[in-house]
């Protein structure tokens, strides 16, 4: 019963986070001021105009909350796809090329395994910054530093299942039947693969999600002024927002907290079989 509520709840946040916008007439960047126009409606409580409040610059939280929910899942398919690509390339390799591929490339895993992926990250964001690297560069630059130091996942579980399917008997009888190597990987292998991958993706996307609102919470994450759940919980360093203004800070931190939930739960319950009986 949990896990059809947690995707249930996925396919809601998804449904809201790319058709609602759709229907919303003011953007994330839009600042809204007082009927004279002169002073901005900062802080302000929820209304009904402003069923969320508004945030310290004058923006709508809920059409920021939809609109950050969309940027920071989008992030994390984008990394998840770099991601698998890597892994399952590695994992296929390891796994098959022979004992010395395989001794390279598990070496490199370690290595990757062993770097503190998030002080290494916030290292090469902040030279980004230092270096005035524009918002939307740095945005890709960041799904491809999360996707270098989040692979190595992939490639383990991919070389440890396809090292147990070698050993099967159809694998031992296409060797023998002289069936080419390319073959025996991506007609035999990897469909066998994918499986135990489509069990970890979920998973991967929840630890993506987290990972993005650290790093933006700390400000090293997506720039300013694009909407991500981590870049609004970052306000709430202000302390007088943080005791006063419960509005701004806390949808984010909710949303970050059961969406990563739901996937977490949505991969175990793949693993378990019980998703969708």
């Amino acid at each position: 019963m949990v896990y059809k509520l947690a995707l249930s709840f996925l396919f809601i946040l998804i449904l809201a986070c790319f058709t609602g916008p759709l229907f919303i007439e003011v953007g994330e960047y839009e600042i809204f001021y007082d009927d004279g126009g002169t002073r901005i409606l900062s802080l302000q409580e929820s209304t009904l105009q402003h069923p969320l409040g508004t945030d310290k610059n004058g923006r709508d939280v809920l059409v920021r909350l939809l609109y950050g929910g969309r940027l920071s899942l989008l992030l994390a398919a984008g990394v998840m796809v770099l991601q698998t690509l890597i892994g399952i390339t590695a994992g296929l390799l390891a796994g098959y090329a022979g004992r010395k591929t395989d001794l390279v490339i598990m070496r490199i895993v370690d290595i990757f395994n062993a770097l503190p992926d998030i002080v290494v990250i916030l290292i090469l964001s902040a030279l980004l910054m230092a270096y005035g690297v524009s918002g939307r560069y740095r945005i890709l630059m960041l799904m491809v530093f999360l996707a270098v130091f989040g692979w190595t996942f992939i490639a383990k579980l991919v070389r440890s299942q396809v090292l147990y399917t070698r050993e099967s008997s159809f694998m031992m009888a296409a060797e023998l039947c002289g069936i080419p190597a390319r073959r025996q990987l991506f007609v035999y292998l990897l469909p066998n693969v994918l499986g135990q991958v489509a069990v970890a993706i979920p998973i991967s996307i929840g630890n993506i999600i987290l990972t993005e609102a650290t790093l933006s919470f700390l400000g090293f994450g997506l720039p300013y002024p694009y909407a991500s759940w981590g870049n609004m919980l970052n306000e709430a360093m202000d302390h007088s927002i943080l005791a006063n203004h419960i509005n701004v800070w806390f949808p984010p931190g909710l949303m970050i907290v059961l969406t990563v939930m739901a996937f977490h739960l949505v991969g175990q319950g793949l693993k378990e079989g019980r998703l969708f009986k």
